[in-house]
């Protein structure tokens, strides 16, 4: 029997409701591990003092607070994200910082409704690689930014390098062969050399550059590593709770030996590798 075709509007009304229970473990996940790739990405993107910033998928508004700090009280940022989960918080982390300048708001990041030219640059941190549509984003993203305005992502890397995910999600698959839906998005699949780079220049964006961005993220022990990855990752955290008791026990004893491997001094040092582009709209 054929396998059904990809449901992109499923995929992306599936993508909304496990972001949105996954958001609060999210927000403890990222803002222990991602602000340094945070500020990094954003001085790769080139967010200049005083800029009106486009943040798309913004989660819980680690990226957002970043292009704030680097855009200044003379600038603007606007964050969207999919999931009233996350809007939510981001909204609130921004309330709490002081950010008047900073709003968020509840949109598809595939349907940017954004007057043409509004934006000095758009940015987007590991959404891109999720969305259904990602060729419409960037073309939204494209769109939304002025002539010379720069459009800059951040993806996942390389399964094999990113073990910060790649290793619970290949084990995973052995037990929910659900996580690989047949022309479905992966979170690896801007990964290989030039692929980020092709899709910004099927965009019309103009002078790209792509950049790795690999280190190590630090767990007190291989279990801390598992409750946190399977709390806040959207789509494992939904699928594992479809799973069996006896799978998903399975599945820790698998990933806390493959993990274990990694521990150094007492502490577990997982792998990352991020690709970042960014290109600009033709004056």
């Amino acid at each position: 029997m054929a396998d059904a075709p990809f449901d992109a509007d499923r995929w992306t009304s599936d993508l909304r409701a496990s972001w949105t229970s996954a958001a609060p473990d999210y927000d403890r996940l990222s803002m222990v591990h991602f602000p340094p790739v945070a500020r990094t990405f954003l001085r790769f993107a080139g967010v200049a003092e005083g800029a009106a910033v486009l943040d798309v998928a913004c989660g819980t508004g680690l990226a957002t607070m970043a292009a704030a700090e680097a855009a200044g009280e003379k600038g603007k940022v606007t964050g969207v994200d999919l999931a009233p989960g996350m809007v939510e918080l981001a909204r609130l982390r921004a309330k709490e910082r002081g950010y008047a300048n900073v709003s968020v708001l509840e949109k598809n990041a595939e349907d940017l409704d954004f007057p043409d030219g509004v934006f000095d640059a758009a940015v987007c941190q590991l959404g891109l690689m999720l969305f259904a549509r990602p060729d419409k984003a960037l073309a939204g993203m494209r769109r939304a930014v002025r002539p010379g305005g720069a459009v800059a992502c951040l993806v996942q890397g390389l399964g094999e390098r990113m073990l910060f995910t790649g290793l619970i999600l290949g084990k995973a698959l052995k037990y929910a062969t659900q996580l690989k839906t047949p022309g479905a998005p992966t979170l690896f699949g801007f990964g290989p050399e030039g692929t980020l780079t092709a899709a910004f220049q099927k965009a019309d964006l103009k002078e790209v550059e792509e950049k790795r961005l690999s280190g190590t993220f630090e767990f007190s022990s291989p279990q801390s590593y598992w409750d946190a990855m399977t709390a806040g990752a959207g789509r494992l955290r939904g699928v594992m709770e479809t799973m069996s008791g006896e799978d998903r026990e399975a599945l820790r004893t698998e990933v806390l030996a493959a993990a274990q491997e990694h521990v150094q001094g007492g502490r577990l040092r997982m792998p990352y590798e991020f690709v970042m582009a960014r290109g600009l709209k033709a004056p």
